[in-house]
């Protein structure tokens, strides 16, 4: 178990374009994993589930999660806890970018350079 503190800048890290909107990984730990999501204008993510336990935190902008029959809709400063293995899906039905931190418990990954390989070998591209 690594016993140092991780600090990360989002404006330092690079980001990879995904289906699901430009991902920066953050910080991965042993329980833990933070990724910065921007979700651009019109986007829309089919509802899709996760294994571990999430939380999505809106930073800024308006974001629809669909759930089951469910639809809420998150903004500035709103965190939303999905469970492992529900399906949820997400519409950035505004005009501008939307921005999320994406936290897991378990991580996805052991690090942002998995996170990248899986990603990139996906159709992610490299860039922001």
């Amino acid at each position: 178990m690594e016993k140092e503190i991780k600090i990360k800048t989002i404006s330092a890290v690079e980001g990879l374009e995904t289906s699901e909107g430009v991902m920066k990984p953050l910080i991965f730990g042993e329980r833990v994993g933070i990724i910065h999501l921007e979700i651009p204008a019109g986007l829309e993510v089919s509802p899709h589930a996760h294994s571990m336990e999430g939380v999505i935190y809106c930073l800024s902008g308006e974001l629809e999660v669909i759930s089951s029959d469910e639809t809420v809709t998150i903004n500035r400063g709103t965190a939303m806890l999905v469970p492992p293995n529900v399906a949820v899906g997400i519409k950035n039905r505004g005009h501008t970018p939307v921005t999320v931190i994406l936290i897991s418990s378990p991580p996805p990954v052991k690090s942002a350079d998995e996170l990248k390989n899986l990603l990139l070998k996906g159709g992610a591209k490299q860039g922001k």
